[in-house]
């Protein structure tokens, strides 16, 4: 059975290829560092911008570095806890729409078998398959219920093959955003006043810009534009938090 299907895929992979015209020489392999991308890339900046935003207003309203620290560590813990849990809830309900849709799947190949064998052919006809291959690959396929329904799930429904796994969201978005939350702290544990924050600033925007390079790599863009864009957004805030902070300490 598995063989049948290989063969099939093979075939719809060739009748692609002919249909567009592709002359490939070997196929190019896709980069598996996207797999948490999402909660590394949300966590990271999240960190970075959130607690320098939080450490430049403590510190537009005081220079004990002290209070510095405690606000970033405080800002730290918090929203790690926060990320990760909010990571966690919206995973956990994604795996339900998931087990939900696929058991509905499930449901309906064998309750409304001629039905899904419509809409398979209808896929299949969209990406170009027809005639007899057509009919082989839909009969392959609907042998092998498990594969049926990944299908159905991915071309049908636009789901991930798989469900997504909340406890390895939440420590990844708990883990990236902690990570760079410390940095711009960090300053303040060797220095104070105008050299610290100078520092702050210097190694948060090293860092954003690291990762939005990072972000560029994963999808062949602009390392420059990318970085450089994650700097900017992450200015406008910082310095809007320094400005209200400063404002605040002079009331106070």
């Amino acid at each position: 059975m598995t063989t049948l299907i290989q063969t099939a895929l093979t075939g719809i992979r060739r009748a692609i290829s002919l249909n567009l015209g592709q002359h490939a020489h070997g196929e190019q392999h896709h980069r598996s560092e996207g797999a948490s991308v999402r909660e590394v890339v949300f966590g990271a900046n999240d960190g970075l911008v959130s607690n320098t935003a939080l450490v430049a207003a403590v510190a537009g309203g005081t220079s004990d570095p002290g209070i510095i620290i405690l606000g970033g560590i405080a800002g730290m813990v918090a929203g790690t806890i926060s990320m990760a849990l909010g990571a966690y809830v919206s995973t956990k309900s994604q795996r339900e729409l998931h087990e939900s849709e696929e058991a509905r799947e499930f449901w309906e190949i064998e309750h409304m078998r001629e039905h899904e064998l419509a809409e398979t052919r209808r896929i299949f006809r969209l990406k170009g398959i027809t005639g007899p291959l057509l009919d082989e690959v839909v009969d392959a396929v609907s042998r092998d219920h498990d594969q049926w329904v990944k299908l159905m799930m991915t071309e049908e429904l636009g789901l991930p093959s798989k469900p997504p796994k909340p406890h390895l969201a939440a420590s990844v978005m708990g883990v990236a955003f902690a990570f760079a939350a410390i940095v711009p702290v960090l300053p303040f544990f060797f220095a104070e006043g105008a050299a610290a924050l100078a520092s702050t600033f210097i190694m948060s925007g090293v860092a954003l810009f690291a990762v939005g390079a990072w972000r560029a790599t994963l999808s062949q863009g602009n390392m420059l534009r990318k970085g450089t864009e994650m700097v900017v957004l992450a200015g406008i805030a910082v310095a809007a938090a320094y400005g209200i902070g400063t404002a605040v300490g002079v009331v106070v």
